[in-house]
């Protein structure tokens, strides 16, 4: 009888199983094993240990060659006892041992690819656990809120103006800060305050927060509040934490004057795991045990054993003396970045790159959608990608410092004094405009509600809460500045997808005082009784008296 068999690794082991089956059944150890063939048709073959006896295995011989140093072996089975028996015996081994090895080759085919929903593990399980959502820096949340507008639930102030991106614990609790990190409950109520700066937070699976901050201190506090350790880093934070599966806290940092600012790994108890000679490193991501960050200092992307610290490789991408919010890293381990030199690049695991595409300075990463649709901003547009760097769409817009998606696909933005959203095939939802200075955000809670950070006029920072809702939403589309009676004229118009009853219309006027350089703050008000939806109305705001006065 000649069997071929057509792999040649799965040949090998064959041969060694059969070997091993003939060793162990003439070796005596745990007796011999007596085949028994049986009368029912169900129990064919039955393997029973007794004492040692002559075993069926003493006449059976296996002999392997290669036929004109063919590389595929052949193997030829004969038995001079019991024949038709030992064929069955030759047969259900060979096929046993045929699929033995078929499991570990397809566990180490996967073993090369991350398990890209595990390596979020080291995260709390909340709807926003760090910078841009996840450690591949996605910026894809599970969840959202339909609404044709978005309106302002609450704004809380906070010490300083370099407020970076809030993260949210699995309570709904909003963390951030800048001289001062703060924690606030969703209704806008402010939990506890802790005398630290903010660079930037993650929150970690035991409910740790981590704190990069502008000094030299890497922190981790308690969920009251208290500071649990400090780890002492020598330079300010140059990015935001990224917290491994094993609980590794992976941090960059710089020194603006002598440029010997390093990338750490830090121990989860606050000790340095590694550090390697990286001067302002941004936000990094992690994939497969190797993290990804590039570093401001020399324009380089790099990729580093996660283990070590150990460079992996380097590839240049630009950005010289600028930081950035460093890279993004898809299901397949395709790695994207976007540069001051004005491409989006696309490298494979291994850092050759994949494609690039020109689309103007940024210093953001694209967002990954689920189907692996990237969208990444630059200036005043947002371009849509598919994953072989093919143009989908590009939309001119409101600038953006950076960009997020929900779970229905809607992409938001937020620059200056605008957040706005953008349906999946980039066309405009809403828009949400303010008086004051945004500058980080969008992060997206359980709920829906959008939280951003910013300042207003007098440098006092806030965090703003907005939920994007079926509404009417009155916009003041201009102000009449020329001559009125005992009125201030504005132009209304409702852009929501509900009308508006019983609006009030406010004007707030500064008085100058007499014989004083001082003023004092009046409000005016009028009441309109209903505006449709799309509807413009002129509305005159009456009694009042004074000319000139600062409208706001």
């Amino acid at each position: 009888m000649v069997m071929d068999f057509f792999h040649p690794q799965l040949s090998t082991w064959v041969c060694l199983g059969i070997l091993l089956l003939d060793l162990f059944t003439q070796s005596g150890l745990g007796g011999k094993c007596l085949i028994y063939k049986k009368k029912k048709r169900k129990d064919v073959l039955r393997y029973i240990c007794k004492a040692p006896v002559p075993s069926p295995m003493d006449h059976l011989w296996f002999q392997s060659l290669y036929q004109n140093h063919q590389s595929q072996p052949k193997f030829f089975i004969d038995s001079s006892y019991n024949n038709s028996v030992m064929m069955r015996i030759a047969s259900i081994f060979i096929v046993v041992l045929l699929l033995i090895p078929v499991l570990p080759l397809s566990s180490a085919t996967r073993s090369f690819k991350s398990d890209y929903e595990s390596e979020n593990s080291g995260l709390m399980d909340s709807p926003w656990p760090m910078f841009r959502h996840d450690v591949h820096h996605t910026g894809r949340s599970p969840y959202g809120k339909d609404g044709c507008t978005a309106l302002l639930k609450w704004k809380v102030n906070i010490s300083g103006i370099d407020i970076p991106s809030p993260v949210i614990d699995k309570n709904g609790v909003i963390y951030t800060g800048s001289h001062k990190l703060y924690a606030i409950y969703p209704n806008g109520t402010i939990k506890w305050v802790l005398n630290i700066s903010v660079w930037g937070l993650a929150r970690a699976r035991d409910g740790t927060i981590y704190v990069s901050t502008w000094g030299k201190n890497l922190y981790a506090v308690n969920p009251d509040g208290t500071i649990k350790w400090k780890c002492n880093l020598r330079d300010g934070a140059s990015g935001d934490p990224l917290i491994g599966k094993d609980g590794t806290i992976y941090i960059g940092t710089l020194d603006p004057l002598l440029a010997d600012g390093k990338f750490y790994a830090v121990y989860p108890n606050g000790t340095i795991k590694w550090s390697v000679n990286l001067d302002g490193c941004s936000s990094a991501v992690i994939y497969n045990d190797t993290v990804y960050t590039d570093c401001c200092r020399d324009g380089y992307l790099y990729a580093i054993y996660a283990n070590n610290g150990t460079i992996k490789w380097k590839k240049w991408e630009g950005s010289v003396g600028h930081l950035s919010s460093g890279p993004s890293v898809d299901k397949e381990g395709i790695v994207y970045y976007g540069s001051r030199n004005g491409y989006i690049y696309a490298f494979y695991p291994n850092g050759t790159l994949k494609w690039k595409y020109n689309i103007g300075s940024t210093y953001m990463p694209p967002v990954i959608s689920e189907n692996g649709t990237l969208y990444i901003a630059s200036g005043s547009k947002v371009y849509a990608f598919d994953r072989n760097g093919t143009l989908l769409w590009m939309r001119k817009t409101y600038s953006a410092n950076e960009l997020v998606m929900d779970k229905n696909g809607v992409i938001y933005g937020v620059r200056e004094h605008h957040v706005y959203a953008l349906n999946p095939n980039g066309t405009l939802r809403w828009v949400w405009k303010t008086n004051d200075y945004l500058v980080n955000g969008p992060v997206i809670g359980r709920d829906g509600t959008i939280y951003i950070t910013g300042y207003d006029s007098k440098l006092i920072g806030h965090v703003y809460a907005i939920e994007p809702k079926d509404a009417a939403d009155l916009r003041i589309m201009s102000v009449y500045y020329g001559p009125t009676f005992r009125c201030i004229k504005i132009k209304v118009k409702n852009v929501g997808c509900e009308p508006a009853y019983n609006a009030t219309c406010e004007a707030i006027v500064q008085v100058p005082l007499r014989f004083t350089s001082k003023s004092e703050t009046k409000v005016f008000a009028t009441t309109v009784p209903f505006i449709d939806v799309g509807e413009e109305k002129v509305v005159k705001i009456k009694d009042v008296y004074l000319s000139p006065f600062l409208y706001r």
